[in-house]
């Protein structure tokens, strides 16, 4: 099996759609072994000088009408919270991708894969979106998935951590050395590695593993 990356951001747009797509093709495309892999959008864009599209009006009028559409023809339930640039600018998503970093080591694939679902199905909720990057919400999210509560008060009581914040700058690390400038980046770890930019290149990713679209 050939591992495909998906370097991710809770509070990326983008991200959210792209693991929907990814997770579909889970049971249909054999030769994939599906890795999930935290990162902070902010340092990518930092990294990268690259600024957010979202805070040129232009492109951001364009994106929000992108991710309507995009949304609409896969049929995944998504929109855009309201007070996404308050919670983007003011809050951001940082000490949520601490804590995926930090908990992913501790429990199963599977279990992290669902974790990181409910958070982009609850913040990207078209009717009732909630704000998972409050410690006490994504706390509570882990816990509703029967996630073990003393390892969950343990990697909070850590999440200041150097150790903790290393790992996510490492995952960081190898995102901007692959030449990444935004989210979410998929990338294929066959000879020679070969990554994608965006949740639109689901035929190229197809067309890398020799799978069917």
């Amino acid at each position: 099996m050939t591992v495909v990356e998906f370097f991710f951001d809770i509070i990326s747009p983008y991200s959210r759609l792209q693991y929907e797509l990814l997770m579909r093709k889970v049971p249909h495309w054999k030769s994939m072994q599906l890795k999930l892999t935290p990162v902070s959008i902010r340092a990518i864009f930092e990294g990268s000088s690259n600024p957010s599209p979202a805070l040129n009006p232009v492109k951001r009028a364009y994106l929000l009408r992108d991710l309507e559409m995009v949304h609409q023809y896969h049929d995944i339930p998504f929109a855009i919270p309201n007070d996404f640039m308050k919670i983007a600018i003011e809050i951001g998503s940082l000490k949520l991708q601490h804590f995926l970093a930090a908990i992913q080591s501790e429990i199963d694939d599977e279990t992290f894969k669902r974790l990181v679902g409910e958070y982009f199905r609850k913040f990207f909720d078209p009717n009732n979106p909630i704000n998972v990057f409050l410690e006490d919400q994504f706390k509570q999210v882990a816990i509703d998935m029967k996630i073990d509560r003393n390892l969950i008060e343990k990697i909070l009581s850590r999440l200041d951590s150097e150790e903790i914040k290393a790992k996510l700058e490492e995952n960081n690390r190898i995102a901007l050395n692959l030449g990444g400038f935004g989210l979410p980046i998929t990338l294929v770890h066959c000879d020679p590695p070969q990554w994608v930019f965006g949740s639109d290149r689901m035929h190229l990713l197809a067309h890398i593993l020799h799978e069917s679209i």
